[in-house]
């Protein structure tokens, strides 16, 4: 059973943007554009509550149909990442690479899963189980209904008729398996109660773009890096990478922490264009802006968070988003339940950087410190 929790809206869209809808097809569903926010959202209820939007997840008391494992580093396989109060991270130095010693702790891909599935699912839990985040499960019925939607979208890519909003499919189009993620997600056997969301691009299946691309963004990075979410499937197919997400059954406690970039991670884009649909609020000075810095934590409630950069101790001005930002446009705090992200200027390359959060949460009080190290090159995304 989920935790008795509202359920976060996470925007189901591409990258290139979103626009504004509700009810059956959710509140952002185009992939044309910066987009608006003038769709209508509903966050799910505590306990067997549901969504009213098609992006909306819907919260109840059945179990997942697999369970995760938390993150732990073994034999010198995984370095032990910086534990400041209850947050434990561990993983290698950066998510570079392959699956690596990442894919060990976590539970096997079930027998013939796609290769491109597969090898999403590596990428991601590489990131997740270096961050703290513990593993997401790959199951088969959200590979089905991933790929789905992506031949969904390559047989009607240009028809206004059947393809007129990025996540939406239209009854009588060819291939049709539902109109909206959480429809298509049962229809694929996954269980009605833990059905949840979606993330996708235009690259065309190709994970190990799109994994990177998700994971560098704020609002699509908030599903697959949730330690409390932990199933996943991936679909592919001409212009499009998929991911739909469930809630599963995570073994990771309540009372965790987990920030991202992690503790001690090196390579750190140093900027991020602000692409992504919605687009995510601009700090003053605009985009490109540093890279966004997020927090996990359930109960989350923040009093002081300060960026600084090695050797200088001024506090660097950033945005911070939580759920009760302003800057947030209407219907978008929802997002950021269990979660606030801070991101300002760009950062210098192949400069370390330290963070310090202070608040209180589920698990009492918050005290998070930690550093990472930014690389060199251009803005993400």
């Amino acid at each position: 059973m989920f935790p008795p929790r509202p359920v976060r809206i996470v925007v189901a869209c591409s990258l290139a943007g979103c626009s504004g809808g509700n009810g059956a097809n959710g509140g952002f569903n185009s992939s044309s554009g910066a987009g608006d926010t003038s769709g209508t959202n509903s966050s799910g209820g505590d306990g067997g509550g549901s969504g009213g939007g098609s992006v909306d997840g819907a919260a109840g008391g059945s179990s997942g149909s697999s369970t995760g494992t938390a993150a732990s580093g073994s034999g010198g396989a995984l370095d032990a990442g910086h534990d400041s109060g209850s947050s434990a991270r561990s993983g290698p130095s950066d998510a570079g690479g392959s699956d690596g010693a990442a894919s060990a702790t976590c539970p096997a891909a079930p027998s013939g899963s796609p290769s491109n599935a597969v090898l999403a699912w590596q990428l991601v839990n590489q990131t997740r189980v270096a961050a703290g985040s513990g593993c997401m499960n790959l199951v088969t019925a959200l590979d089905d209904s991933a790929q789905a939607y992506c031949s969904y979208e390559a047989t009607n890519s240009g028809s206004a008729t059947c393809d007129p909003e990025a996540h939406t499919e239209v009854m009588g189009c060819s291939g049709f398996t539902g109109a909206d993620v959480q429809t298509r997600e049962v229809a694929a056997g996954y269980p009605q109660a833990l059905a949840y969301t979606e993330v996708a691009t235009t690259f065309g299946n190709d994970p190990t773009d799109a994994v990177p691309s998700w994971i560098n963004t704020v609002f699509h990075r908030i599903p697959l890096l949730d330690p409390w979410t932990v199933d996943m499937g991936y679909g592919g197919a001409t212009g499009c990478d998929a991911i739909d997400i469930g809630r599963g059954t995570s073994t990771v406690p309540t009372s965790a922490v987990v920030v991202y970039p992690y503790d001690g991670q090196t390579d750190v884009p140093p900027s991020f264009s602000g692409l992504e649909g919605p687009t995510p609020p601009a700090p003053d000075g605009g985009y490109p802006s540093s890279y966004p810095i997020n927090i996990y934590a359930q109960g989350l409630s923040v009093t002081q968070h300060v960026l600084t950069k090695d050797g200088d101790s001024t506090p660097i001005d950033c945005l911070w988003l939580d759920q009760n930002s302003s800057d947030l446009q209407s219907g978008l705090q929802g997002y950021f339940y269990d979660t606030a992200f801070m991101y300002g200027p760009p950062f210098e390359a192949n400069t370390t950087y330290h963070v310090q959060i202070i608040g209180t949460y589920t698990g009492g009080t918050l005290n998070e410190e930690w550093s990472f190290t930014t690389g060199s090159g251009a803005p993400v995304n």
